[in-house]
C-alpha cells in the first residue's frame, strides 16, 4: 500500500467515526490530549469525555476512556473521594472493564459543578523543588478560567480557557497555593481539576 492510499484509508476511517458520532447525536470530545500534552491534561480531558459518554449512554466510549484513566493512574484527591463520579461510571460498564487492582498513584483530581459566573477555589500544598502541573476541563466544554496564587497572593498562572493549556511551575519554597476556577460561560458545567 502506498503512503497516499494509506493516508486515504485513514481519512476515510476518521470520517466514518465522526459520522457515527453524528448519527448518535453525540459530539466528539477531545478525550485524548494533543501529543506533547501533560499527563494532567490527558486526565482532565478523559474525565470530561467520560462524563459526556456517560450522559449520552455511549458505553463503548465510556469503557475505553475509563481504561485510559486507569492506565494513567488517575485518583481522586483525598478531599474529593465523596464526589468522585468514576465508581458510578465503572458500574455502568462493569461488564466491559477489567477489575481494579490496588490503589492508583497517579494524578489527583477533583470534580465539581459551576454555574455561569460562579467560581470555586481550593488550597493545595506544593513542595519546594518539585515540578507541579495543574490542568482543568469541563463538560460541556466552557470558558473556564484557571488561576493559581502562591502563599503571598502573587499570581503564578492564569489560563483562559483552562482546557487550552496547563499551569506548570516549580515552587521555590514549600507552601500552600490557592487554585481558583471560574465559569465565564453561559451554561452550568461539571469541571475536572487535575493536579500532578
Amino acid at each position: 500500500m502506498t503512503g497516499r492510499s494509506h493516508s486515504r484509508w485513514i481519512g476515510i476511517g476518521l470520517v466514518a467515526a465522526l459520522a457515527g458520532c453524528a448519527a448518535h447525536g453525540t459530539k466528539p470530545h477531545a478525550a485524548a490530549a494533543p501529543s506533547g500534552a501533560s499527563r494532567a491534561s490527558g486526565v482532565a480531558a478523559d474525565l470530561a469525555a467520560a462524563d459526556a459518554a456517560h450522559g449520552n449512554g455511549d458505553k463503548r466510549v465510556l469503557a475505553s476512556t475509563l481504561l485510559r484513566l486507569g492506565q494513567r493512574g488517575a485518583r481522586p484527591l483525598d478531599d474529593a473521594v465523596a464526589d468522585d463520579p468514576v465508581p458510578a461510571w465503572r458500574a455502568a460498564v462493569a461488564d466491559k472493564l477489567p477489575p481494579l487492582r490496588g490503589r492508583a498513584l497517579g494524578p489527583g483530581y477533583v470534580r465539581g459543578t459551576l454555574a455561569p459566573g460562579n467560581e470555586t477555589s481550593l488550597n493545595q500544598l506544593f513542595l519546594s523543588g518539585q515540578a507541579a502541573t495543574i490542568a482543568a476541563d469541563s463538560q460541556p466544554q466552557s470558558e473556564l478560567r484557571l488561576r493559581i496564587y502562591d502563599g503571598d497572593g502573587k499570581l503564578v498562572c492564569d489560563r483562559t480557557p483552562a482546557h487550552a493549556r496547563d499551569c506548570r511551575f516549580t515552587p521555590v519554597f514549600t507552601q500552600r497555593y490557592r487554585i481558583e476556577l471560574s465559569n465565564g460561560g453561559a451554561r452550568r458545567v461539571n469541571y475536572y481539576l487535575v493536579l500532578d
